[in-house]
């Protein structure tokens, strides 16, 4: 596995650094020390969902095999305690005896947010029937785990806020029995606005899921910049806000026409990404706000904290 050290030392701060304190779940979200694994494809895709690492041809002890794998890499590598794992209707409906496996093994290691992943397009589920039937049998499986965390739709920029407030109340009437902290709900438009959510007395208990990322405002060079930024979209919730997705660049590769080597992310800013990284990760401490780094694997992809060699059991 590869990835730049300096980012190491920043980023594992973050992740472990309220590892052993006894805290409540609102008082902050530091018990979220996470990555993301991802589908090389990205997440966003109409059919069955595919780790790295993994294959169509899996089965349930093979996807287990490598989620052991994986997930222990990332435990021994950054001290992780929890994964977020896509979940989509394809996914569930027709792949659910090998994903299992995947999700088995991870809630035997630690905490599993399972957030729904819809198609690139710019409206909800196709088929709203599917949706639900894709939550109910997830729910009917994992709804008591105590490990198992159910992000409800992950950047939800389709829905208006009314519309969007009106389907997680939906979602929680539906499946009542699930406890409250255990469900995240994604801030409006791209996971940007956690008030918009937050402020509405129907999600009593609940957490709540921000995201952020350098190319939304590439003109912010500053580690305050940063910090502000993230500051607006959480507003005055960060106590049960989870930032279920940030990350930056791990290997050289190219932003708008310009290159950039490995950086070294303890030296003063240079660039956008390095302050980017500084000042979010000054933030997340500040807040003692759990986290989840994107990714933590995802092939081919230059934010990934690790690179993936070998295949199935020989990963």
């Amino acid at each position: 596995m590869m990835f730049g050290y300096g980012f190491r030392r920043v980023a594992c701060s973050v992740l472990a650094a309220t590892a052993l304190s006894a805290v409540s779940s609102f008082a902050v979200t530091s018990q979220f020390r996470g990555v993301n694994w991802a589908d090389k494809r990205d997440n966003f895709v109409s059919d069955v969902l595919v780790l790295s690492g993994m294959s169509l041809s899996d089965n349930y002890q093979s996807a287990s095999v490598v989620a052991d794998r994986v997930i222990g890499q990332f435990q021994e590598l950054f001290g992780t305690n929890s994964v977020r794992i896509p979940v989509n209707e394809p996914t569930i409906l027709k792949f659910w005896d090998t994903y299992t496996g995947v999700i088995d093994m991870g809630l035997s290691k630690g905490r599993i947010v399972m957030g729904y992943w819809g198609p690139a397009q710019p409206s909800g589920p196709k088929n709203m029937n599917d949706w639900w039937s894709m939550w109910a049998k997830i729910v009917e499986k994992y709804g008591d785990h105590p490990n198992a965390y159910f992000e409800i739709f992950n950047e939800p920029h389709m829905y208006s806020k009314t519309e969007l407030r009106d389907l997680y109340a939906q979602w929680l009437s539906k499946f009542p029995n699930v406890p409250r902290d255990h469900i995240l709900l994604d801030g409006s438009g791209l996971a940007w606005n956690v008030p918009d959510i937050a402020d509405d007395p129907r999600f009593e208990g609940c957490l709540f899921a921000v995201h952020e990322y350098t190319f939304w405002n590439m003109s912010i060079t500053t580690e305050q910049g940063w910090k502000n930024s993230f500051k607006g979209k959480v507003g005055k919730y960060a106590d049960r806000t989870v930032c279920t997705e940030w990350g930056g660049a791990m290997s050289p590769g190219d932003k708008a026409g310009v290159h950039y080597d490995y950086m070294d992310y303890n030296s003063t800013p240079t660039n956008y990404f390095m302050a980017y990284i500084r000042g979010m990760s000054d933030q997340l401490r500040e807040w003692e706000m759990g986290s989840f780094y994107w990714p933590g694997l995802r092939d081919g992809d230059w934010y990934s904290m690790t690179k993936r060699s070998g295949e199935g059991a020989n990963i």
